[in-house]
């Protein structure tokens, strides 16, 4: 079941049907308890929430958000089918509560953040859930109905009519980046709004928190994303859970062989960027360029120098806060430069045109050492 054809939310409707779960819809009020609950247990959301400027909005406003029963059944069916994803859209529309608040929205545009944030990955209903099972490797044509899941996500907001036009709009655009590096589009900064910069970054940490817990991991990606993200917005990010460091302390020296990995990678690169330098060079190989100086950059501001690597273990090895920002650094980074396969995976036919084969040539050479770099868990 990679995706299907035809109106998305008539197909949900025969799943509501076929599975028993007819006449069960989520509503504002359970929202509003599943917030709760969670700002109970949760240190990050406790936090977001205190820091908010309006914690009781944060607890129970999601109870007077305008939910039409459609949207409550196509919820209920992540909810009793799919609950990591259930859990993912209520803890990014919790982030996103918060980054309204503190962004100053006015109330009918904040209960359109919450609606696009609560609806931003109810494309995926329409996936095979083993596409998202992180044992599972995808291949190109798995990565491509992925791909598509925020434009069926956009028809079904349309569809069952959650908010006005702004919704379906940041549904469309949630994995857009203001560096053009998102997708389905590659938009930049001035073509997003602020509804798909909020639910986008909401998305993103929420995915962060899920997989690796604590703060480490989220400050090195405030750090390091700074070009692809609204910088107001990570200015609040920061502000609510920048500002304390996990307590427990990394076995630095399991880094080594990633700092390494990291190291004889972008060697690598300084090597292999000057051949790129050729009027004739395809256009959309700029993205590449674009991408890795960016990537060098981000290292760089963390004091990573590839030829004196062993400085900064030796930093680490001595500093228990360096050693946790490291391990923090180096999970961002291979999270990163798998992105960047993937995205040579699908930008491939504009990378490197028929007419010159040259240029495959060098891409598959560049292609073959970050896919070894990405295997080996850097």
């Amino acid at each position: 079941m990679p995706a299907v054809s035809g109106n998305p939310h008539e197909h949900l409707a025969r799943q509501i049907l076929a599975r028993g779960i007819a006449g069960l819809a989520v509503t504002p009020d359970d929202l509003a308890r599943h917030a709760a609950r969670l700002i109970d247990a949760d240190p990050e959301f406790g936090e977001l929430a205190q820091r908010s400027g309006d914690a009781l909005a944060m607890r129970h406003g999601l109870a007077r958000l305008p939910v039409v029963p459609q949207l409550g059944e196509l919820l209920a069916i992540a909810q009793y089918e799919r609950p990591p994803l259930f859990d993912h859209l209520l803890k990014a529309t919790l982030i996103a509560y918060y980054l309204a608040l503190r962004q100053g929205l006015a109330e009918t545009e904040t209960a359109n953040v919450l609606l696009a944030a609560l609806a931003h990955d109810l494309g995926e209903l329409q996936l095979d859930p083993t596409l998202f099972d992180p044992a599972h490797r995808l291949d190109a044509s798995q990565r491509r109905h992925i791909y598509v899941h925020p434009i069926v996500g956009s028809l079904l907001v349309r569809e069952v009519r959650a908010g006005d036009a702004s919704v379906a709009t940041a549904v469309l655009q949630h994995q857009e980046r203001i560096d053009g590096s998102g997708y389905p589009f590659g938009l930049r900064d001035g073509q997003l709004g602020i509804l798909a910069r909020i639910v986008g970054l909401a998305d993103v940490c929420a995915s962060m928190l899920a997989r690796h817990g604590g703060r480490e991991r989220l400050s090195a990606l405030m750090r390091l994303n700074r070009h692809k993200f609204d910088a107001g917005l990570l200015a609040h990010l920061e502000e609510a859970l920048g500002h304390a460091a996990d307590a427990t302390t990394p076995d630095v020296t399991q880094a080594i062989p990633r700092i390494e990995a990291a190291a004889r990678l972008m060697a690598r690169w300084a090597d292999f960027r000057p051949r790129l330098d050729d009027r004739t060079a395809p256009p959309a190989i700029e993205f590449l360029i674009e991408r890795m100086a960016t990537l060098s950059a981000m290292l760089a501001q963390f004091g990573f120098d590839p030829a004196h690597w062993q400085t900064l273990m030796t930093l680490a090895l001595d500093d228990n806060q360096v050693a946790g920002e490291l391990t923090a650094v180096l999970d961002e980074m291979h999270w990163q430069f798998a992105d960047l396969e993937r995205e040579i995976v699908r930008r491939r036919a504009l990378l490197t045109p028929d007419a010159d084969a040259r240029y495959a040539d060098l891409l598959d050479a560049w292609s073959a050492e970050l896919h070894v770099c990405v295997e080996q868990g850097f």
